[in-house]
């Protein structure tokens, strides 16, 4: 049986990350995930501005419980937070930001019933009403909170913000080793420049350097603990190494934090192919195409599914479905090949 190659995709967001993927051969070494006590809960949290109004820098987030305060923590350049190792307890989200509306929000944390627990919150300035608070149920996507990149760049001194530009420049024009020096000169002048470091552990990952991949993307980690993106790019390097259960580990810390994430779905949909679970492989990567339609190489990933269980007709959907987002993909004359062998009808497609 001749299966197709796998193409790297790449989520394409600016100031995010490039993540590369070969399903169902992905590649970085990474170091076990730490496993949280059954006991203790998390609290992730994100916030927005009403209207789409822009995030002060440095939002300072404050978790009290009976009137104690037991941590605090700053929001990241696009309103991410995190609290963990919290035992069952109601607790109080307390931020006092200047310019806007007071806010004291309540979460009760019951690790045996919910070990996350996922707030929005959403900041109102001085002059606005109060709107109510939208519930993750409300927002579709994989990244619904994604805030305006050049305003993220823009919280960084004006130097940094020049390497960077030079460096993504570089790194489009497929010249990586020029690009990770300006990404470098750029994190000497701002090492919280978090996305930048993504970056650069992507350059190590798409040349296989797994070992300097995974360092990057673990800083990430250290510097933004609510970021998913690094957890799926040390899945990403856990899965091409083979290293399954770790890169389990990784994609379900990475959804905790971004639960509609397509690409935590597409990588959950590859373990799983490669661990023989065909079902739950087909339900994750249906999952990544309904989150984002998009991510046209989930339907070579179940091309390949369907090829093992010999569901022909499937196949046939799949490759005709990837051929007509991708037409001009390098991976598309594998598809035509293929198709051809299982439809010689369809050699014009």
């Amino acid at each position: 049986m001749c299966f197709l190659p796998i193409p790297p995709p790449y989520r394409g967001q600016l100031l995010r990350l490039s993540l590369l993927l070969t399903l169902p051969f992905l590649f970085l070494p990474c170091s076990t995930a730490q496993q949280q006590a059954n006991t203790d809960g998390a609290i992730v949290g994100q916030l927005r501005v009403a209207r789409g109004g822009f995030l002060p820098d440095n939002v300072l987030v404050v978790l009290q419980t009976q009137g104690a305060q037991v941590g605090t923590t700053y929001a990241d350049g696009e309103g991410k937070f995190y609290f963990e190792g919290l035992p069952g307890n109601v607790y109080h989200l307390v931020i006092l930001e200047k310019g806007f509306q007071p806010l004291d929000i309540a979460v009760n944390v019951n690790p045996l019933v919910q070990h996350i627990n996922h707030t929005y919150v959403e900041l109102v300035p001085v002059d606005e009403k109060v709107k109510p608070r939208k519930t993750p149920g409300d927002v579709k996507g994989s990244n619904p909170a994604m805030v305006d990149p050049a305003t993220l760049l823009s919280r960084f001194p004006k130097e940094a913000q020049k390497h960077y530009e030079k460096a993504t420049e570089l790194q489009q024009r497929g010249k990586q080793r020029p690009a990770i020096e300006e990404y470098r000169k750029a994190l000497s002048i701002a090492p919280d420049m978090y996305f930048a470091r993504n970056n650069v552990g992507s350059l190590y990952l798409q040349n296989q350097q797994f070992g300097n991949a995974e360092a990057e993307f673990l800083t990430v980690i250290e510097k933004n603990r609510a970021d998913a993106n690094a957890y799926f790019n040390l899945a990403n390097v856990c899965l091409l190494t083979k290293r399954l259960d770790e890169a389990t580990d990784f994609i379900q810390q990475g959804m905790t934090r971004e639960p509609q994430s397509a690409f935590g779905h597409f990588l959950m949909g590859s373990v799983m192919l490669q661990k023989g679970k065909p079902e739950e492989a087909e339900k994750q990567l249906r999952a990544a195409l309904e989150q984002d339609p998009a991510m046209v190489n989930a339907h070579l990933a179940l091309a390949n599914l369907y090829l093992q269980q010999k569901r022909n007709t499937e196949v046939v959907e799949e490759l005709q479905s990837f051929l007509r987002q991708a037409p001009d993909s390098s991976y598309a004359p594998h598809a035509r090949e293929l198709l051809k062998k299982l439809r010689p009808e369809d050699t014009q497609k």
